[in-house]
């Protein structure tokens, strides 16, 4: 659901040469399309919907990003362990450190995975939130 939010967002916001990604850290969902209740939920929204296919994040692909974030800290432990601590390394965060109305400890977002249609509604909620946040400080960054 992020990555769908956070392109959507960035070409509604005319940033060229921004890439949204989405890599999963472990493989077992790999080739998989998204889960149906991910995709009705940006659907309902009018989010960009039915075209993603899970991969599970390469240190190769760590070489080439320059920012990767995390829906949670067990995710952001995981990506932190694979890029090691060398050169080169990407900024690795929780996507919600985007989000200007965080609450210290509340700050990241809950797998809806076998939850309710209410659970997704909520965890995209949170995405398009900090996703607003993302977008509007890569607007007013200088390139």
């Amino acid at each position: 659901m992020a990555e769908a939010v956070a392109s959507a967002m960035v070409e509604q916001a005319g940033l060229a040469g921004v890439v949204v990604e989405s890599f999963g850290t472990a493989g077992y969902h790999a080739g998989e399309r998204a889960d149906p209740q991910a995709d009705a939920a940006l659907r309902r929204r009018g989010w960009p919907a039915g075209t993603h296919r899970a991969r599970q994040i390469r240190p190769a692909d760590l070489v080439a990003l320059d920012l990767v974030l995390c829906a949670d800290r067990a995710n952001l432990a995981a990506v932190q362990r694979l890029a090691g601590t060398g050169a080169g390394r990407p900024t690795i965060e929780l996507l919600r450190s985007y989000d200007p109305d965080v609450i210290p400890g509340d700050d990241e977002i809950p797998d809806p995975w076998g939850g309710t249609d209410a659970d997704f509604d909520r965890a995209l909620d949170l995405i398009e939130q900090a996703c607003r946040g993302l977008v509007g400080q890569l607007a007013s960054s200088p390139r």
